[in-house]
């Protein structure tokens, strides 16, 4: 997954650019963010101003979802509310991913598993206990397509708190298919999760790490995303 997030800047233009460059690079998926900024932040805060005029109206929407799929690549969004899920059902966008920030944000995760779309969700700011209560939560509806990432919400990731043996952990508790959301530099994490058994690799991806903004300063740049992916295909 190239997560594009909000690097794009609300820029409907250089968000086609991003897809089209991490298509080439080898990206099975890409991801943006979707969230309605007031009904998800507090006015005068940062990510208030982070994320405020970065949406993309629905027919932007899916205009990038059907430049996407002509490329062979998955589009799909994280929403941040409610409001913002209803936009993607509404779109028919074919999977949802959950961040950290929402992992406990059950309201959200139950409409989307009653209405049987693909689910991935990310535990970077899960304790054991909210892991446990999780997994139990999402074995009461006997719904299967659902990843569950392993992810360090640390900007960026520092190597000696990514614990990747972890996702052995998160494989015999869910026992679901298992990722890693990566927010460290480089690509070391990345490869080193998928020979502990990681089957999805999320990336930040970025035309430019030196862009203000965003997550820019943690993402990967086209070049350095393909040679992740091919060393990714070689420990595969």
């Amino acid at each position: 997954i190239a997560e594009i997030g909000i690097n794009h800047g609300g820029n409907f233009k250089r968000c086609i650019k991003m897809i089209n460059a991490a298509a080439k690079s080898g990206a099975d998926s890409v991801k943006i963010q979707t969230i309605d900024v007031d009904e998800s932040y507090m006015q005068n805060t940062q990510s208030y101003k982070e994320f405020k005029n970065k949406n993309f109206s629905n027919s932007e929407l899916l205009k990038l979802k059907k430049y996407s799929e002509r490329l062979g690549v998955i589009f799909f969004s994280t929403p941040g509310d409610i409001k913002s899920l209803k936009r993607l059902i509404e779109l028919k966008i074919p999977i949802i991913k959950i961040s950290s920030g929402l992992a406990n944000n059950y309201p959200l995760i139950r409409e989307i598993i009653r209405r049987k779309i693909p689910l991935i969700i990310s535990t970077g700011l899960s304790t054991i206990d909210e892991i446990n209560f999780l997994n139990k939560f999402i074995r009461s509806f006997k719904f299967k397509k659902i990843a569950i990432m392993k992810c360090t919400s640390q900007y960026p990731a520092n190597p000696e708190n990514l614990d990747l043996n972890s996702i052995n952990y998160i494989q015999r508790k869910f026992k679901l298919a298992t990722g890693y959301s990566d927010h460290a530099l480089g690509d070391v994490p990345a490869i080193v999760a998928v020979a502990r058994g990681a089957s999805i690799i999320e990336k930040h991806f970025t035309l430019n790490r030196s862009l203000k903004g965003g997550d820019h300063h943690i993402s990967l740049e086209p070049k350095e995303f393909k040679e992740m992916v091919q060393k990714i295909r070689i420990t595969e």
